[in-house]
């Protein structure tokens, strides 16, 4: 039988939330999720919240801007991989399309040019490209996308 934790107080909810936020910026959805596995009851957690949107420690719509351009950046995700990835941290569709309107396009045009150039590594066969495709597509790319850096990278691979 699994023991369960006692429930915390308010204060010790509102402690560890800013605990939490002390080290990264966190969606409300994976804020929420954290505090409930640490004990803490629906109404404190959402007090907790609401005390946290109050002083801006929270913010869906900032986090989700900032984590769309740190998954464009840094992980090279494309515009489809960014939503699904901020879909999963709870963020609302509206700013999940707020956040992608404000991605580089070039920056995921380069990424993705990088990534297929990397992947094929000069060898265009049919089996080499429907690998590379699949790849991309798991990263997040448009495959009409795809097949153009890819059309892209054979013509210029033939110079």
């Amino acid at each position: 039988m699994k023991k369960s934790k006692p429930l915390l107080t308010y204060e010790a909810v509102k402690e560890k939330a800013l605990r939490l936020l002390e080290f990264r910026a966190h969606s409300e959805k994976e804020l929420s999720d954290k505090l409930r596995r640490a004990g803490a009851s629906d109404e404190f957690i959402e007090e907790t919240l609401e005390f946290c949107r109050q002083y801006k420690f929270v913010d869906d719509r900032d986090y989700a801007i900032r984590k769309a351009h740190d998954l464009l950046t840094l992980k090279c995700y494309g515009r489809h991989r960014i939503k699904q990835e901020l879909r999963v941290l709870g963020i609302d569709d509206e700013y999940i399309e707020l956040a992608l309107s404000e991605t580089d396009s070039e920056k995921e045009a380069d990424n993705l040019a990088r990534l297929a150039e990397k992947k094929l590594g000069g060898d265009h066969s049919q089996k080499n490209k429907q690998k590379c495709i699949r790849f991309l597509i798991y990263r997040g790319y448009d495959i009409y996308d795809i097949k153009n850096a890819l059309e892209r990278l054979e013509d210029h691979d033939d110079i």
